[in-house]
């Protein structure tokens, strides 16, 4: 498992304190499958996961790729002295901590960790779950993701996980907020699947499994050691599946383009409650 140092994150939570961890899935290409050919590395999803200050419920918060915010004070945007918006799901290739910055500043939330998987990191991680279970109500095809499932139940593998996940084409108006409610369903199938494979409840396993990726997770520093991983594990040990939930960051359409998009008030009101570790339920 590859560590990074990311400038920006908060000092480590207390056990009783709330946690926030922004996971990032990259659409960084290391060969595995055909993606595309996009330069530089982006955000292809990404999602704030809050654990409360009890550990007993984890709420995960989409964000979606085209939402504009701020220029971070980073590097990249410090030198250059710009200061208008930028679209989040680029800041990535700035570095981790440009990301990170941005994300807290829009949020008003500290950021605790980061962790970073890309396409091959996904689709190892829902094989090393031996697939997950999803239902589709008719058949998906979109040539540009890889994807040609069948309507109904099924076992799917990570590449198929990956190609549904990523899907534009083939739900709702092709937009990004459209194909978020296909990752919401692929999340909760993985949850799923890991509450009944008690690696969520059980410190070795999650660190086994954790390490099974090693070649395709990036983590901040403070992620890097076995201790670090199995506390993080424990704080997962008393959330039942019922108590995970994901829901989509409300947004509106950015000011100055309307296929950009920007947090919304209803946005605002979340992030508060989040930030005064209230349930989302």
């Amino acid at each position: 498992m590859h560590t990074t140092p990311v400038e920006g994150l908060s000092a480590e939570s207390g056990s009783k304190e709330p946690m926030n961890i922004l996971v990032v899935g990259s659409d960084e290409r290391d060969g595995a499958i055909e993606a595309g050919d996009a330069e530089g590395r982006r955000s292809d999803s990404m999602v704030l996961v809050h654990i409360n200050g009890d550990s007993t419920e984890v709420t995960g918060v989409q964000i979606p790729r085209d939402t504009m915010v701020p220029a971070p004070s980073c590097a990249a945007y410090d030198d250059a002295g710009y200061t208008g918006d930028v679209q989040v799901n680029s800041l990535l290739n700035d570095g981790e901590s440009c990301l990170v910055s941005a994300v807290s500043s829009m949020t008003g939330l500290p950021i605790h960790h980061f962790v970073d998987m890309n396409f091959h990191g996904f689709m190892s991680m829902v094989d090393a779950l031996d697939g997950i279970d999803i239902c589709l109500p008719e058949a998906l095809k979109d040539p540009d993701a890889n994807l040609d499932l069948p309507a109904g139940c099924q076992k799917v593998r990570g590449e198929d996980a990956l190609a549904l996940a990523r899907t534009r084409h083939a739900v709702g108006d092709g937009s990004d907020l459209a194909r978020m409610e296909h990752q919401q369903d692929v999340i909760s199938a993985i949850l799923h699947k890991a509450e009944e494979s008690s690696i969520l409840s059980h410190p070795k396993k999650f660190y086994s499994f954790a390490s099974s990726l090693t070649s395709s997770v990036t983590v901040d520093d403070g992620l890097k050691s076995t201790s670090s991983m199995t506390s993080l594990a424990r704080r997962f040990k008393g959330v039942s599946e019922d108590d995970f939930t994901v829901q989509q960051l409300p947004t509106e359409p950015y000011l100055y383009d309307y296929n950009r998009v920007q947090l919304s008030d209803e946005g605002k009101q979340m992030l508060d409650k989040l930030g005064s570790d209230e349930s989302l339920r």
